[in-house]
């Protein structure tokens, strides 16, 4: 009987182990607004507030507004390194922030005075959020359910099959080895960040951009002076295509790469190459084990989707739920059509854009040889243009 008893126990054991294995914490849901991660979360007790999932935030940042609509209260300031310089923030210290079941004591957030995004919904981002999140859990990002699966780390062993990737952790944030192969005689390879903030494909730093005279061995490439990353500070960028970056046993081709310029920031440090963006990442469905300095890549349903590229030479921004357009290139599309920075959208081939959400705006100038007939607002008049789009590199 003794011995029967204890046969039992051992079954009940190992069901147990077996239980609390891969424990699942919460499931978050996310959406993508323009290929940022929007996730909804809670801030003592807040009413649920829009925040950007960023792993290449190493803290939290809130908006101004949002903060002050929460009473919360500044106790010093610090300097905040972002992708092309730094600013100046104010420290909110001892919140509980709340994502679907769990639940983050004591976080000192980072007050920011410069203006998130603008949703496609309408609405605003509050903040973004990170490196609390993802060293706290093992965090699953599944573009194919749009959610996020955070589970308990302590006990996390992967299941999957798809590929393992160490990371070393530098400043807080998620560093993979990758190679690039710049030109038919040109390669490197190096460390990149693995950047769910960052819409890009790719971005090399400054300092690799240089050292591999990559401005020259890309060929075509148009430059752009935009505002880039949290410090919400200028900088000049050039965008070519790399002939491939290998990356998690993948290889993409002809891909789309921003080459920095930036005297300031991460995109200045000589020890980071780059970034590889959410664009790329957003093939994968991607599993973040901070733990034990691995994370685990699964090809998805974006695998083989073809990339996006500017064909109008413009960039849209949405401000109160109207479109301005922002960013224009020189000898570009917007500039035969003579769109100019600060011009407001207001029809798209006859159809008022009020009667149109963001997205649908957007993909009105992504079809290459597509001709669109446009009425824009300058100031107090209407005029009326024709854009014919094309591949600018």
């Amino acid at each position: 009987m003794g011995r029967i008893f204890y046969t039992f126990f051992l079954i009940l054991l190992s069901f147990g182990s077996v239980y609390a294995q891969n424990q699942e914490i919460t499931r978050i849901p996310f959406f993508l607004n323009n290929d940022h991660i929007i996730i909804q979360l809670n801030i003592n007790n807040s009413p649920p507030l829009n925040f950007m999932f960023d792993s290449g935030a190493g803290g939290i940042l809130i908006n101004k507004s949002v903060s002050d609509s929460l009473g919360l209260e500044a106790v010093t300031e610090r300097t905040n390194t972002g992708a092309v310089g730094t600013h100046t923030v104010s420290i909110l210290k001892g919140n509980t922030i709340k994502l679907g079941e769990a639940q983050i004591n004591g976080v000192n957030m980072m007050r920011d005075d410069n203006k998130f995004e603008e949703l496609d919904s309408g609405g605003e981002v509050a903040g973004i959020i990170g490196f609390h999140v993802l060293s706290r859990f093992v965090v699953k990002i599944d573009y194919n359910a749009n959610e996020l699966i955070l589970y308990n780390r302590s006990n996390y062993a992967y299941e999957g099959d798809g590929v393992v990737v160490p990371i070393v952790l530098t400043y807080n944030l998620p560093i993979v080895v990758a190679k690039i192969k710049i030109s038919d005689t040109s390669e490197m390879e190096g460390f990149f960040l693995v950047d769910t903030g960052a819409r890009s494909y790719l971005i090399i730093s400054s300092p690799t951009v240089d050292k591999y005279n990559m401005i020259e061995e890309v060929g075509d490439y148009y430059v752009l002076k935009t505002e880039v990353g949290s410090s919400g500070k200028k900088s000049k960028i050039m965008f070519g295509k790399v002939r491939s970056l290998q990356f998690a046993e993948h290889e993409f081709y002809n891909l789309p790469t921003v080459l920095s310029q930036a005297v300031e920031g991460v995109l200045s440090f000589d020890g980071i190459n780059g970034i590889i963006g959410n664009r790329v990442l957003k093939k994968f469905n991607i599993t973040f084990d901070y733990q034990r300095g691995l994370i685990y890549l699964e090809p998805n349903e974006n695998i083989g989707k073809e990339y996006k590229v500017n064909v109008s030479g413009f960039k849209i921004t949405f401000v109160g739920g109207k479109p301005f357009i922002k960013d224009v290139i020189e000898h570009s599309p917007a500039t035969r059509a003579g769109l100019r920075n600060g011009d407001e959208i207001i029809a798209i081939e006859g159809q008022v854009v009020d009667k149109l959400n963001h997205k649908e705006i957007r993909e009105y100038f992504t079809e290459e040889d597509k001709r669109l007939k446009l009425i824009i607002r300058r100031g107090s008049k209407l005029k009326y243009t024709e854009i014919r789009l094309k591949e600018l590199i």
